[in-house]
């Protein structure tokens, strides 16, 4: 059954794909300067640390947004403009984020050209952050395409969702102007990803990517910070809700503690009160609780006195293996 989904799935893509190509449905262009991250599957690649990465290069000197369409948010509103101190629950988690770690104009939208819009109005927006652009690239015109690959399980089984992961054939590669890989120390097999990477797109820049520890604070109270060093020969438990928890542990591995003990929840689950008895089980034999920062946004609304064991956000960097200059040249778009 899930491969006859799958096809009817591709069915889809292609009449959308045609549709656009023959211009029955037209491509939407913003006054502004358009830069699209996105990726070829599910959840996971990596998309949110490159969006900030890029917002906090072009910043200082021009005046930036953020579009994404809030995955997960119960406010449907067509056009939400979220904040710092805005509900995760009503905006999406990933939403907040960036409000938060950014500082610049987040716009959730369906309709990115009409988020788009809704920027460049309030804002005088020069450039537009695409997140999760890619899937959108016939209808709203973007100057560069960024497509986010993760090198630890780049396509899954080769198969359309439903049957896998892949949100298009792995061909759609060639629609890149430049690929980030990220969690290359992961990758399986990296010159097998290169050589399918140059069989559909020879001309893209191939940038490498890690993730690295950057600092730790408290989910109940940010302010108060813990030296990375602390970690080593403690033992952790690594809690998260995100499409790639095996990773995340690897990361928290270089703090070098004494164990590391896992739970994960589905991506972008929704933390409640009623999980706290489950976490606080699986971390009774640990010194302390680490999560990822987007998941600290949701966990931080919940009961604290009920938690037995400190809960820590780990803040991480996109550590650049090779190609940090190639993107930085690329999204200086003039």
């Amino acid at each position: 059954m899930r491969l006859i989904l799958a096809f009817i799935y591709l069915i889809v893509l292609k009449i959308k794909e045609t549709l656009y190509s023959l211009g029955v449905l037209k491509i939407q262009t913003l006054t502004c300067k358009v830069i699209s991250v996105g990726n070829l599957t599910l959840g996971g690649t990596g998309k949110t640390p490159v969006v900030e990465y890029i917002a906090r290069y072009l910043s200082p000197t021009r005046k930036t947004a953020i579009l994404t369409r809030g995955y997960k948010r119960e406010n449907k509103a067509a056009i939400l403009e979220v904040l710092p101190g805005s509900s995760p629950r009503e905006c999406g988690d990933e939403a907040v984020y960036l409000a938060r770690e950014t500082g610049l104009p987040v716009i959730a939208a369906v309709n990115r050209y009409s988020g788009g819009k809704y920027a460049l109005e309030k804002f005088g927006t020069a450039f537009c952050i695409l997140d999760d652009g890619f899937q959108r690239r016939w209808s709203l015109y973007r100057n560069l395409e960024i497509l986010i690959i993760d090198a630890s399980n780049p396509f899954g089984n080769g198969k359309l969702i439903p049957a896998g992961i892949l949100r298009e054939p792995v061909k759609s590669i060639m629609a890149a102007d430049m690929i980030i890989l990220s969690k290359v120390d992961a990758a399986k097999d990296m010159s097998g990803l290169m050589a399918t990477i140059h069989r559909w797109n020879d001309f893209a820049e191939v940038i490498e990517t890690v993730y690295e520890p950057d600092r730790l604070y408290n989910v109940f109270d940010p302010a108060e910070r813990i030296s990375l060093a602390e970690i080593a020969g403690k033992k952790v438990v690594t809690l998260s809700a995100v499409g790639n928890p095996e990773y995340f542990s690897k990361v928290v591995g270089k703090l070098n503690p004494a164990g590391i003990g896992r739970l994960s929840y589905r991506d972008h689950y929704s933390f409640a009160e009623k999980d706290i008895k489950e976490i606080n089980e699986k971390a009774a034999s640990a010194d302390l609780i680490i999560t990822t920062e987007k998941d600290a946004i949701k966990l931080q609304f919940l009961d604290k006195t009920k938690f037995e064991k400190k809960l820590l956000a780990l803040k991480i960097n996109l550590g650049f293996i090779k190609g940090e200059k190639e993107l930085q040249d690329g999204i200086n778009i003039r």
